[in-house]
Protein backbone atom coordinates (compact mmCIF):
# COMPACT_ATOMS: atom_id res chain seq x y z
CA UNK A 1 0.00 0.00 0.00
CA UNK A 2 2.87 2.05 1.10
CA UNK A 3 4.13 1.61 -2.73
CA UNK A 4 1.17 2.61 -4.64
CA UNK A 5 0.86 6.21 -2.03
CA UNK A 6 4.44 6.39 -3.11
CA UNK A 7 3.85 5.99 -6.64
CA UNK A 8 0.39 8.53 -6.54
CA UNK A 9 2.47 11.33 -5.06
CA UNK A 10 5.21 11.25 -7.25
CA UNK A 11 2.44 11.35 -10.38
CA UNK A 12 0.68 14.44 -8.73
CA UNK A 13 4.30 15.84 -7.92
CA UNK A 14 4.89 15.34 -12.13
CA UNK A 15 1.76 16.90 -12.84
CA UNK A 16 2.23 20.06 -10.65
CA UNK A 17 5.88 20.49 -12.13
CA UNK A 18 4.55 20.60 -15.94
CA UNK A 19 1.42 23.07 -14.96
CA UNK A 20 4.31 25.29 -12.67
CA UNK A 21 5.93 25.41 -15.95
CA UNK A 22 3.94 25.75 -18.60
CA UNK A 23 1.74 28.27 -16.47
CA UNK A 24 4.10 31.53 -16.59
CA UNK A 25 4.24 31.03 -20.69
CA UNK A 26 0.08 30.83 -20.61
CA UNK A 27 0.13 33.24 -18.77
CA UNK A 28 2.23 35.92 -20.97
CA UNK A 29 0.50 34.76 -24.16
CA UNK A 30 -2.84 35.80 -22.44
CA UNK A 31 -0.86 38.93 -21.20
CA UNK A 32 0.13 39.99 -24.46
CA UNK A 33 -2.77 39.58 -25.68
CA UNK A 34 -4.71 41.58 -23.19
CA UNK A 35 -1.96 44.50 -23.30
CA UNK A 36 -1.94 44.29 -27.01
CA UNK A 37 -6.03 44.82 -26.48
CA UNK A 38 -5.86 47.63 -23.90
CA UNK A 39 -3.00 49.91 -25.66
CA UNK A 40 -3.06 52.16 -27.93
CA UNK A 41 0.22 52.54 -29.53
CA UNK A 42 1.56 54.87 -32.63
CA UNK A 43 4.19 54.32 -35.12
CA UNK A 44 6.50 57.42 -36.88
CA UNK A 45 7.18 55.71 -40.06
CA UNK A 46 9.63 58.84 -40.37
CA UNK A 47 11.89 57.88 -37.62
CA UNK A 48 10.72 54.62 -36.61
CA UNK A 49 10.09 55.14 -32.66
CA UNK A 50 6.85 53.25 -31.64
CA UNK A 51 5.18 55.01 -28.62
CA UNK A 52 1.79 53.12 -26.74
CA UNK A 53 -0.94 55.03 -24.22
CA UNK A 54 -3.27 53.55 -22.50
CA UNK A 55 -6.11 55.91 -24.09
CA UNK A 56 -7.02 56.42 -27.78
CA UNK A 57 -6.89 59.97 -27.09
CA UNK A 58 -3.53 60.47 -25.59
CA UNK A 59 -1.87 58.06 -28.57
CA UNK A 60 -3.21 60.77 -31.96
CA UNK A 61 -2.36 63.17 -29.52
CA UNK A 62 1.38 62.03 -29.67
CA UNK A 63 0.50 60.86 -33.52
CA UNK A 64 -0.44 64.00 -34.88
CA UNK A 65 2.42 66.05 -32.75
CA UNK A 66 -0.22 67.73 -30.42
CA UNK A 67 -2.32 68.66 -33.87
CA UNK A 68 -5.25 67.21 -33.06
CA UNK A 69 -6.14 67.18 -29.14
CA UNK A 70 -9.56 66.18 -28.97
CA UNK A 71 -9.90 62.81 -30.70
CA UNK A 72 -12.05 60.93 -28.44
CA UNK A 73 -11.44 57.80 -26.28
CA UNK A 74 -13.86 55.66 -28.18
CA UNK A 75 -12.09 54.24 -31.23
CA UNK A 76 -15.47 53.44 -33.04
CA UNK A 77 -17.06 57.04 -32.61
CA UNK A 78 -13.24 57.98 -34.09
CA UNK A 79 -13.43 56.42 -37.62
CA UNK A 80 -17.12 57.22 -37.97
CA UNK A 81 -16.19 60.78 -37.19
CA UNK A 82 -15.61 62.26 -40.86
CA UNK A 83 -14.42 65.76 -40.16
CA UNK A 84 -11.77 64.19 -37.01
CA UNK A 85 -11.08 61.35 -40.03
CA UNK A 86 -9.99 64.19 -42.38
CA UNK A 87 -7.97 66.57 -40.26
CA UNK A 88 -6.00 63.21 -39.17
CA UNK A 89 -5.09 62.39 -43.00
CA UNK A 90 -6.94 64.91 -45.30
CA UNK A 91 -10.00 64.12 -47.51
CA UNK A 92 -10.27 61.31 -49.33
CA UNK A 93 -12.70 61.16 -52.52
CA UNK A 94 -15.47 58.35 -53.58
CA UNK A 95 -12.51 55.62 -54.42
CA UNK A 96 -10.98 55.91 -50.80
CA UNK A 97 -8.13 58.08 -51.79
CA UNK A 98 -6.56 61.11 -51.08
CA UNK A 99 -8.00 63.67 -53.09
CA UNK A 100 -5.15 66.20 -55.05
CA UNK A 101 -5.03 69.83 -54.06
CA UNK A 102 -4.21 70.25 -57.75
CA UNK A 103 -1.83 73.08 -58.20
CA UNK A 104 -1.31 74.59 -55.11
CA UNK A 105 1.64 75.78 -53.66
CA UNK A 106 3.76 73.03 -51.80
CA UNK A 107 2.88 72.93 -47.77
CA UNK A 108 5.93 71.76 -45.23
CA UNK A 109 5.26 67.91 -44.65
CA UNK A 110 2.78 67.38 -41.55
CA UNK A 111 2.76 64.41 -39.91
CA UNK A 112 -0.30 62.56 -40.96
CA UNK A 113 -1.81 59.47 -40.36
CA UNK A 114 -1.33 56.58 -43.12
CA UNK A 115 -3.71 53.65 -41.40
CA UNK A 116 -4.46 52.36 -38.10
CA UNK A 117 -5.39 48.40 -37.55
CA UNK A 118 -7.93 47.14 -34.53
CA UNK A 119 -7.80 43.79 -32.69
CA UNK A 120 -10.98 43.61 -32.91
CA UNK A 121 -13.83 43.53 -35.29
CA UNK A 122 -15.91 46.87 -35.75
CA UNK A 123 -12.85 49.06 -35.21
CA UNK A 124 -12.46 48.27 -31.43
CA UNK A 125 -10.02 47.07 -28.94
CA UNK A 126 -6.20 48.33 -29.22
CA UNK A 127 -4.95 50.31 -32.00
CA UNK A 128 -1.67 50.81 -33.85
CA UNK A 129 -1.37 53.86 -35.82
CA UNK A 130 1.05 54.25 -38.03
CA UNK A 131 1.79 58.23 -39.21
CA UNK A 132 4.48 59.79 -41.54
CA UNK A 133 5.00 62.84 -43.66
CA UNK A 134 6.32 60.53 -46.11
CA UNK A 135 3.17 59.44 -47.53
CA UNK A 136 1.68 55.86 -48.46
CA UNK A 137 4.38 54.05 -50.24
CA UNK A 138 5.80 50.11 -48.99
CA UNK A 139 7.93 50.64 -46.15
CA UNK A 140 10.64 48.26 -45.26
CA UNK A 141 9.98 48.33 -41.96
CA UNK A 142 6.89 46.83 -41.77
CA UNK A 143 8.32 42.69 -43.04
CA UNK A 144 6.95 41.82 -39.85
CA UNK A 145 3.79 43.03 -37.42
CA UNK A 146 5.31 44.90 -33.87
CA UNK A 147 5.60 43.14 -30.63
CA UNK A 148 2.26 42.15 -29.87
CA UNK A 149 0.29 42.77 -33.07
CA UNK A 150 1.36 39.65 -35.09
CA UNK A 151 -1.94 37.67 -36.27
CA UNK A 152 -4.41 39.63 -33.95
CA UNK A 153 -5.70 42.35 -36.64
CA UNK A 154 -9.61 42.15 -37.29
CA UNK A 155 -10.32 45.30 -38.46
CA UNK A 156 -8.37 48.40 -40.30
CA UNK A 157 -9.28 52.30 -41.12
CA UNK A 158 -6.91 53.30 -44.10
CA UNK A 159 -6.07 56.89 -43.26
CA UNK A 160 -4.47 58.61 -46.49
CA UNK A 161 -3.50 55.04 -47.80
CA UNK A 162 -4.96 52.05 -48.51
CA UNK A 163 -4.17 48.92 -45.92
CA UNK A 164 -2.83 45.88 -47.71
CA UNK A 165 -2.58 42.85 -44.90
CA UNK A 166 -0.03 40.38 -45.38
CA UNK A 167 -0.36 37.06 -43.90
CA UNK A 168 3.15 36.22 -43.49
CA UNK A 169 5.93 38.43 -42.74
CA UNK A 170 8.15 39.47 -45.42
CA UNK A 171 5.13 40.47 -47.23
CA UNK A 172 4.62 37.39 -48.58
CA UNK A 173 1.40 34.80 -48.22
CA UNK A 174 -1.90 35.76 -49.00
CA UNK A 175 -2.65 39.42 -48.62
CA UNK A 176 -5.89 41.94 -48.69
CA UNK A 177 -6.10 45.47 -49.59
CA UNK A 178 -8.50 48.02 -47.88
CA UNK A 179 -9.34 51.16 -49.15
CA UNK A 180 -11.08 53.26 -46.36
CA UNK A 181 -12.17 51.59 -43.04
CA UNK A 182 -12.93 47.94 -43.18
CA UNK A 183 -15.17 46.73 -39.88
CA UNK A 184 -13.79 43.10 -40.36
CA UNK A 185 -11.07 41.72 -42.62
CA UNK A 186 -13.12 38.84 -43.07
CA UNK A 187 -12.45 35.27 -42.43
CA UNK A 188 -9.50 34.47 -44.15
CA UNK A 189 -7.28 37.39 -43.00
CA UNK A 190 -9.29 38.10 -39.16
CA UNK A 191 -5.98 36.82 -36.86
CA UNK A 192 -3.77 36.34 -39.42
CA UNK A 193 -1.76 39.33 -40.60
CA UNK A 194 2.21 39.42 -40.24
CA UNK A 195 2.97 42.48 -42.35
CA UNK A 196 1.12 45.58 -43.33
CA UNK A 197 1.74 48.33 -46.12
CA UNK A 198 0.35 51.54 -47.18
CA UNK A 199 0.11 52.00 -50.78
CA UNK A 200 -2.44 54.57 -52.87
Amino acid sequence: MKSVRTFVALGLGAVATVAAVSTPALAQETGSARSTANQHCVLDTDNGAKSCFSTYKEAITFGTKGRVTDAPNDTRAAVRDQKLQERLSGPRNERGLKSARGSLPAAPAERKVLGTLYSDADFGGGTFTYTGSVGCIRYPEFVSMGSGWNDVVSSVAGGQCNVTLYQHSNFLGSSQTYGGGAPYVGDAMNDQASSVSFER
